[in-house]
């Protein structure tokens, strides 16, 4: 868990809900990313032996959580954040479905919620084995802090990339997919807590980081730039990159990046349509459910 001047009540939440893991013993490393205030003056009323603080200078998400798997012990590992909260079984049901294989990661579904952890919308997945692809088309719809890694695979996956702002958590999966295949459940297994601060609010970043991803996968695989492939690709991210900077209220940069989309490969714009449907869908269901009137009804309200 990368920490830099976090929220102290989210962070005690999002450490209760890392100790509660039932069914699997583990350990949580919380990395104080050089923040003001040391992080540990802030977990005082922790005892749990399972828990250590490691501080090192200020660097970023990424140098953080690499200092994070330099000091972990365990044979599987996540990466979870801390405004967020997992959920108590979670890394069990994990474990299960990785079965003690070296070359697989296990996922499984996101809570997407509001400051206060009321549910929103679930982000879901239903693909299995290789899906390389699908991540680069936008078809692997599952959040980092939702999966599991053998740390052979995040030991072949190498460090996370300094050089991002965002979008490090997809580049560092996305190598991961490289070397693994993938098992996964529909049970919620975290909650991401949406909030004006998160790294993700920032539209320009964002884009600019998706960018780069792109960029490095076809470094890394020569022989696919230049085909369809690439183009249906770069198609997605550009489609991607129009929907974030519209729903941002920016249409000048939007449009071309949706005309761009449409020009690479038109079916780009129809993913992001379904996806844009799907996430619409579970918004009303989750909002139907609490009424306006069904008072707090976070997962983790007493965590």
């Amino acid at each position: 868990m990368a920490a830099w001047r976090p929220r102290q009540d989210w962070l005690e939440q999002a450490i209760v809900g890392a100790l509660a893991q039932s069914g699997c013993e583990m350990e949580l490393v919380v990395v104080d990313d050089g923040s003001p205030e040391p992080v540990a003056k802030l977990l005082t009323g922790f005892t749990d032996p399972r828990l250590r603080v490691v501080r090192v200078p200020h660097g970023g998400e990424p140098t953080a959580r690499n200092a994070g798997i330099a000091a972990s012990r365990g044979r599987f590992l996540r990466f979870i954040d801390a405004d967020d909260v997992i959920e108590a079984s979670s890394t069990a049901r994990l474990l299960e479905l990785v079965d003690g294989h070296e070359d697989v990661i296990g996922y499984g579904a996101t809570l997407f919620c509001d400051e206060e952890l009321r549910p929103i919308w679930k982000m879901t997945c239903e693909l299995e084995g290789d899906v390389v692809d699908d991540c680069l088309l936008g078809r692997f719809t599952v959040r980092p802090h939702a999966l599991l890694f053998p740390r052979s695979i995040v030991e072949a996956i190498g460090d996370w990339d300094s050089g991002f702002t965002v979008s490090h958590d997809w580049d560092f999966c996305l190598r991961g997919l490289e070397h693994a295949s993938v098992r996964g459940t529909s049970a919620v297994v975290t909650y991401y807590r949406r909030h004006g601060e998160a790294a993700t609010a920032n539209a320009d970043a964002g884009v600019a980081g998706a960018d780069r991803v792109l960029d490095r996968y076809f470094k890394r695989h020569p022989g696919r730039v230049g085909t369809p492939f690439e183009r249906r690709a770069r198609a997605y991210n550009a489609a991607l990159a129009g929907r974030v900077y519209l729903t941002h209220r920016s249409v000048r940069k939007g449009v071309p990046r949706l005309l761009r989309a449409a020009r690479l490969d038109p079916r780009a714009i129809g993913t992001e349509i379904v996806l844009g449907l799907q996430v619409t869908r579970s918004r009303v269901r989750y909002a139907m459910r609490r009424g306006p009137s069904a008072g707090d009804s976070s997962p983790h309200r007493n965590a």
